[in-house]
């Protein structure tokens, strides 16, 4: 098993004007926002022996008027480090906020600790 999150934390926390946590905004005041949960973390080629970790990562940004640039910001970031998105979609969110879903998955070499598909 690896976990990605204290670094994803990190990169998601280094977005300007962002705060970023495992909990949802409780209301507009505390936006802009952006939400990750772990959602997949397994062995890859299911050996004894993990050398490598497959991981899904669910990110949610939410603003009160566009989560666009927030949500491109993440997406340079975890890219950057590897990671590929495989969906991105707007929400209606009961609260009126605006929010975009995200979810990433990459391949963590735990030998190398680098990411890929």
């Amino acid at each position: 098993m690896y976990d990605a999150k204290p670094e994803i934390y990190s990169l998601l926390s280094s977005i300007p004007g962002v705060t970023a946590s495992d909990q949802f905004p409780v209301g507009p005041a505390q936006t802009p926002h952006i939400t990750f949960k772990e959602s997949d973390n397994k062995n890859y080629h299911k050996m004894r022996i993990e050398l490598q970790t497959e991981i899904i990562i669910l990110i949610d940004v939410w603003h009160t008027k566009s989560t666009g640039t927030i949500a491109k910001q993440v997406d340079d970031k975890m890219s950057g480090i590897g990671f590929l998105r495989e969906l991105a979609a707007d929400l209606n969110d009961p609260s009126g906020m605006k929010r975009k879903t995200m979810r990433y998955r990459g391949i963590v070499d735990k030998r190398t600790n680098l990411v890929h598909q």
